[in-house]
């Protein structure tokens, strides 16, 4: 699986320990930014991360903040991308089997590294359960095709 990466500088730290991670358990993951603790605008790197998932170029994607909302918020922007702030457990296991989610969002100064890792851990290996929540998912991204124009 490969998995595109990004970060604003509020959540540099973590993203560098769960490339670790990920690489430790096969992943392919591309680190797209940033690249330091240096001050930068989340949306751009939500962008990267999100463009990246919606091409398919990558399976999925990780994006991290300090609160994971803004990125969250930017990813979703995206044609294509569901993507789920998740703190917990149980968000993260029904994000992918409900939701289909194909971003995940962590909260830099909400959650350790050890809970990044084992939600993550969960989200990757969680398949998406289809039959009434397939009908679901495909209302999601009609959304985008629906609203975009309207104003």
């Amino acid at each position: 699986m490969k998995i595109a990466i990004g970060a604003d500088h509020g959540g540099f730290l973590l993203k560098q320990k769960l490339i670790k991670f990920l690489e430790s358990k096969d992943y392919v993951v591309a680190d797209m930014g940033t690249h330091s603790e240096d001050p930068c605008d989340y949306p751009v790197y939500a962008e990267k991360i999100a463009c990246a998932v919606s091409s398919g170029e990558f399976d999925k994607g990780v994006l991290i903040c300090k609160s994971g909302i803004g990125m969250s918020m930017a990813a979703n922007k995206v044609s294509g991308i569901r993507a789920a702030l998740c703190q917990d457990l149980k968000t993260a296991k029904s994000s992918r089997e409900h939701n289909d989610a194909n971003v995940i969002c962590l909260a830099a100064k909400k959650i350790s590294f050890k809970s990044a890792a084992s939600l993550l851990n969960i989200w990757l290996k969680t398949e998406f359960a289809g039959g009434r929540h397939a009908k679901r998912v495909k209302q999601i991204d009609e959304l985008s095709r629906h609203c975009g124009n309207r104003r």
